[in-house]
């Protein structure tokens, strides 16, 4: 017998099985309740056998079917078998913020479900975006960092964005037909500089590229500013051995103390201590080293070069001291792990002899703009101010993660003399 009440219906026209009824009949079906009944006009008559047969494989009860004005209406009960898509918590109806200017901010996709940061993330979420429904079953994903005090960095997503928008190219960015024959000292100086650059790059490339992999997707904006972050480093290595070669100079020297100082970073097995090391102590040294750089170059494109790069490592140290600060309020006693982590550190690289030896003459030689023994006593001075510059600075940055002035000068003490 055929109810004489439908919720719902829907016009399959002349729809088959084979040419979508079926998925049509399910999209409606997934809106309605257990014993709801759902009515499908048809203009094809041989659908009542295919629906009568679906019904019952689907877990829904076939009611008949019956003409309607020159057409035949069948009728569906809803029955309790539930198909993914029914009784899921799916977000509908949030509408994101898009800016006057019709831009899409990262920081603005949190929204409903994608705005809820677990404390642990569940390894069965796999490569699923935060906020989608994984499906009972979906296998386990062994990633290392799950912990929200550990993952998280809650303004990652405008580090990202800022990331994006500050993107340049080493091809075309660099005035590379400025580039005019220096002063061989000069010029080696340079290419010293470069070398060592593009060596200590690729630890800062390397370090965050072992981490993407290992830290869970629910802390995506995490992830996706680490990307940027190698991106940036490839740039960087590119440029500084592109600016060694182009004005028939060439690389340089890498000495085994700088080897030992960088294979030190790539070592460490715990993600916050490894971005404290690289980002925070390294990379933050290395900015007034860039910033040396910029100040002495001695032609425009090196100058270039350095200024462009600072500027994305700043991005990497504010990074690093924003997430870390969140991490050090989740768990106060962090201060204890980093502390130690230098000391480490200082203890491995105890017979590291100290900065590569032809990086320190270059620096001179850089300030100095030569060789000239008029100008090397203002080199060796600069130097030395750079020296200051970088211990105080650190100071600063240990004192923004909530050490006391004085540890804070005691851990500068320790750090590598090979700057990263």
């Amino acid at each position: 017998m055929i109810s004489s009440f439908s919720t719902a219906s829907v016009d399959a026209k002349k729809l088959t099985a084979s040419d979508g009824l079926l998925l049509l009949i399910n999209r409606a079906l997934d809106l309605l309740k257990p014993g709801d009944i759902l009515e499908i006009l048809s203009d094809e008559p041989a659908v009542q056998h295919d629906l009568a047969a679906w019904s019952r494989f689907s877990g829904n009860r076939w009611l008949g079917g019956a003409p309607a004005n020159g057409r035949m209406a069948h009728r569906i009960e809803k029955g309790t078998a539930q198909r993914v898509l029914n009784d899921q918590p799916f977000d509908w109806g949030n509408r994101s913020q898009i800016a006057g200017d019709g831009t899409f901010n990262t920081r603005d996709w949190l929204l409903g479900q994608t705005a809820c940061i677990l404390d642990t993330a569940k390894p069965s979420d796999g490569f699923a975006p935060r906020g989608a429904v994984v499906e009972k079953g979906s296998p386990d994903f062994p990633f290392d960092v799950v912990d929200r005090s550990e993952g998280w960095n809650e303004n990652a997503a405008e580090f990202y964005d800022q990331a994006r928008v500050a993107h340049w190219d080493a091809v075309r960015d660099i005035p590379w037909r400025l580039l005019k024959p220096l002063d061989d000292e000069l010029e080696r100086a340079v290419c010293q500089l470069m070398t060592f650059l593009a060596e200590n790059e690729y630890s800062a490339l390397y370090v965050p590229a072992k981490w993407i992999a290992r830290i869970h997707p629910h802390f995506a904006e995490t992830v996706l500013f680490l990307s940027t972050q190698v991106s940036d480093e490839a740039r960087h290595i590119e440029a500084f051995v592109k600016r060694a070669l182009a004005n028939g100079g060439g690389l340089q020297f890498c000495s085994a103390s700088t080897e030992a100082s960088l294979k030190s970073l790539l070592d460490q097995e715990d993600f916050i201590q490894a971005s404290f090391l690289l980002s925070v102590l390294g990379e933050g040294t290395f900015l007034d080293l860039l910033r040396y750089i910029e100040r002495y170059a001695p032609e425009p494109v090196t100058r270039e070069i350095a200024q462009r790069t600072r500027i994305d490592e700043t991005r990497h140290v504010h990074f690093a001291l924003s997430h870390i600060r969140t991490a050090v309020r989740s768990e106060p006693r962090l201060k204890v792990r980093l502390q130690r982590a230098i000391t480490e550190r200082a203890s491995v690289l105890s017979s590291v002899k100290g900065l590569n030896p032809l990086v320190e003459e270059s620096l001179v030689i850089l300030a100095a703009g030569g060789l000239a023994p008029d100008r090397l006593p203002a080199g060796m001075k600069a130097r030395s101010e750079l020296y200051e510059a970088m211990h105080e600075n650190r100071v600063r940055r240990l004192v923004t993660l909530g050490f006391f002035e004085a540890e804070a000068r005691e851990l500068s003490e320790l750090h590598t003399p090979n700057f990263m």
